[in-house]
């Protein structure tokens, strides 16, 4: 069976895109690993939104927020806010979609729509009226949900910023009124075959991405220090939160962006879950390093300096060090000349001049969905665009 893509969105003022995708994509297993390793993977923290929204619990909350996007770059949030009962209802929803014939589901192919939704990425969303007859909650339930999550996403977006000792606006003022925010309906059918992937090993690329899966589980994530891959169980009632490379690239790699992919399915039954891609606005102009954090990739504000966030011995520093500058080099932070050669100083002046410099998130989106997706660009446009 071959993977099929459908797109819907609303064409509300926050411009949330919808898509629904079945994934049967067959990919060797095989993976870079450290099968060596002696040290234990990191354990996938369980946050409470209530600890982070309480003053007396919101800096064990930031603390434990940092260390696990220092460390593997996702956690669970559990207490999130959003209701089980419209959780429950837009998972039932999307297996009601799915369950309808294909001929049904071909009307909201994305190559239907130019929008990709599409060129600017600004358009009326699928919502055809057979479809929608056919699953009278669809619409309704999924819209309810994305107006949830963007709740959701923007407490957690604003945690980021304290645990990077930042002010808590820093990135409400770069999303804007109208963030743009995606959310995709997904469908991995039972399969036999075990040792193959039915999603391949890759990173998001936007800013915060939160993930509700149902119980199947086949959701990884790898470990950046050894390459291994450990298990994202479902645990009810938390949704999933993992951090893109625009957040890598911000923080200079102090924060990862979670490498992850979902094994094949072979457990009988069919799996499904929905992730919510949360980004700026796509007038957005980013910078390539959050400025603040230029002089130094431990850099707190004096409001979140603790020893728990802040000591280390000699060898972690070091470490940490050159992992830091071998991000600085992928991602280009340097400029033509190593400012390295010069000394602590002239690194920290150089990545604070190329943070100055920014990047249109909006151009970044469309480079990423007419890579995904081809066959729309050259169905609805001309090479030129």
């Amino acid at each position: 069976m071959s993977p099929a893509t459908i797109d819907a969105a609303t064409g509300t003022a926050a411009m949330p895109l919808l898509k629904c995708e079945m994934t049967t994509t067959a990919i060797n297993a095989t993976s870079p690993s450290n099968n060596n390793s002696k040290t234990s993977p990191p354990i996938v923290k369980t946050l409470s939104l209530r600890d982070y929204l309480a003053p007396e619990t919101r800096t064990y909350f930031l603390q434990e927020m940092r260390q696990s996007l220092m460390t593997i770059g996702t956690f669970y949030i559990k207490d999130h806010g959003v209701a089980t009962e419209l959780t429950t209802g837009a998972m039932q929803t999307v297996r009601d979609y799915f369950s309808l014939p294909l001929e049904e589901k071909k009307k909201m192919m994305i190559g239907n729509s130019r929008h990709f939704r599409g060129y600017k990425l600004i358009g009326p969303n699928q919502w055809p009226a057979t479809t929608l007859a056919a699953v009278p909650e669809f619409q309704s339930t999924i819209l309810s949900f994305m107006t949830e999550l963007e709740t959701l996403s923007q407490y957690l977006m604003e945690a980021v910023a304290l645990s990077l000792g930042l002010e808590a606006a820093y990135f409400r003022n770069m999303f804007g009124e109208t963030p743009y925010y995606r959310l995709k309906c997904a469908k991995y059918p039972s399969v036999d075959k075990a040792a193959t992937i039915g999603c391949g090993a890759h990173k998001d690329t936007g800013f915060l991405t939160v993930l509700l899966q149902d119980m199947v589980g086949g959701l990884q994530g790898q470990d950046p220090k050894t390459g291994e891959w450990m298990d994202t169980r479902p645990i009810p009632d938390t949704f999933i939160v993992t951090m893109g490379e625009a957040i890598e690239r911000l923080t200079g790699g102090l924060y990862h962006a979670t490498i992850h992919r979902v094994l094949n399915n072979t457990s009988g039954q069919d799996r499904y879950s929905i992730p919510f891609f949360f980004d700026p606005n796509l007038n957005a102009k980013i910078p390539h390093r959050i400025p603040q954090l230029s002089a130094g990739p431990r850099a707190l504000a004096p409001s979140m300096s603790s020893p728990s966030l802040t000591e280390e011995s000699d060898s972690e520093s070091e470490t940490e060090k050159d992992e830091l500058e071998g991000l600085m080099d992928a991602l280009d932070i340097h400029g033509e000349e190593d400012a390295r050669t010069k000394g602590g100083d002239a690194v920290t002046e150089e990545v604070s001049r190329r943070s100055r410099g920014t990047w249109s998130n909006g151009d970044h989106i469309f480079e990423t969905v007419h890579r995904c997706h081809p066959e729309v660009f050259a169905r609805w446009y001309t090479p030129e665009l």
